[in-house]
């Protein structure tokens, strides 16, 4: 009997670890999309200050996309060498740190050094605090990763609205840097509960397999339909169903709002009925949230709240998919967890860059309309291979 108490103990030691992890988990997640919501109310600002021309905004903006991007692709063999833990605490204080510099800039040359040095910062923490996050989750023996999801949104939500309410009482750089203080604050008193995770056996490259493959183009293209919306739906409810100015940014509250919704509920769902079910089935209510977007084009004079209720449904759809994702990559077998999560993560950002100019494109040659039609088509591609993605069980 005293052996039986000693491995419940030592289980319950892991678990009370696990949950004391989580927490630190959740405030890396809160940091890391609170930093992004601030940095969103700063961007017109600092193109008044340096009088930038949109297509030099785009320069630099994708200066921090490159970052990013080329972070991630370096992040596996990271992780392998350091662990998920370490990684996370110096990457959270590097990007919290630098959330204040793109207001103090000269000039366009020192702005995109700062954007690509934020991008990398911000793109290694994505991957480490996902694969600490599937970590967690694993010693949990429970789904946790779709309220860690949920917690970006919230934090993404908390630093648009704070970062608007401090604009008006003090400079950019003040209201970034008191921000960011006040988060560094909270990650501090929490980030040492982080789950080592080091292992040096697996610190080199290795290339994903074509499981790993099959979870980063589904993340990508979960992604590329977040990134479509975030960018077109606005110009849709305006130019083309004709909605007022104040009514057009609502498509894309609604749709955030109601991602963060169906990811607070995401973990009860998946516990009940499975990772591989969760994600078909809101690619088709994904999928259905566009096509009453379709529905209200074909309207005789437009219908701007049924496209905005579409575009809530189609954010409770996508909702789950990438945290489900990630959980399935963080649950490999081969030993190669976090150099899986960073490829889905590197993949699914790609399909964040690429998405919103793909549907320019297809506006271009077609319409808007058709664009949103083959998101809604490719979500129904995500419905018929979450099954082969991911394992029942998961």
């Amino acid at each position: 009997m005293t052996g039986a108490e000693d491995i419940r103990g030592a289980a319950g030691r892991v678990v009370e670890q696990a949950a004391a992890a989580r927490w630190a988990t959740v405030a890396a997640f809160f940091l890391n999309g609170t930093v992004f919501g601030v940095w969103a109310t700063q961007i017109p600002l600092l193109k008044n200050r340096l009088d930038l021309s949109p297509a030099v905004l785009g320069v630099a903006l994708l200066c921090l996309a490159v970052g990013a991007l080329t972070a991630m692709i370096a992040s596996g063999p990271l992780l392998g060498r350091l662990g998920s833990a370490p990684v996370t605490r110096v990457t959270a204080l590097l990007f919290a740190g630098f959330l204040p510099l793109p207001a103090l800039v000269p000039d366009v040359v020192t702005l995109c050094i700062v954007l690509a040095l934020f991008g990398a910062s911000g793109g290694t923490m994505d991957v480490a605090m996902n694969a600490q996050g599937a970590l967690v989750e694993r010693r949990l023996g429970r789904p946790i990763m779709s309220s860690l999801h949920g917690m970006w949104s919230l934090g993404g939500l908390a630093g648009a609205g704070l970062g608007g309410l401090l604009l008006p009482l003090m400079a950019p750089a003040a209201q970034a840097a008191l921000v960011s203080v006040g988060l560094v604050a909270l990650f501090l008193a929490l980030q040492g509960r982080f789950l080592p995770d080091r292992n040096a056996s697996t610190g080199g490259l290795v290339l994903p397999d074509r499981k790993t493959l099959l979870l980063g183009l589904l993340a990508a293209l979960s992604f590329m339909s977040e990134g479509a919306i975030l960018d077109w739906s606005a110009i849709h409810l305006r130019d083309d169903l004709g909605a007022p100015a104040s009514l057009a940014g609502m498509g894309f509250g609604v749709f955030c709002a109601a991602m963060a919704v169906g990811r607070f509920s995401g973990d009860r769902l998946r516990h009940r009925f499975g990772g591989a079910t969760l994600m078909s089935v809101g690619s088709l209510l994904a999928s259905a949230g566009l096509g009453l977007v379709l529905a209200a084009g074909v309207m005789a004079d437009g219908s701007p709240l049924l496209a905005i209720a579409g575009f809530g449904l189609t954010g409770i759809g996508l909702s789950n998919i990438v945290p489900v994702l990630f959980s399935t990559a963080g649950a490999v077998d081969s030993g190669h967890a976090d150099h899986a999560v960073a490829a889905v993560s590197t993949m699914g950002y790609t399909g964040v860059l690429a998405g919103p100019p793909l549907v320019g494109f297809i506006a271009q040659a077609t319409s808007l309309a058709t664009a949103f039609a083959l998101i809604a088509v490719l979500a129904l591609f995500v419905a018929v291979a979450a099954a082969r993605a991911v394992p029942r069980s998961h």
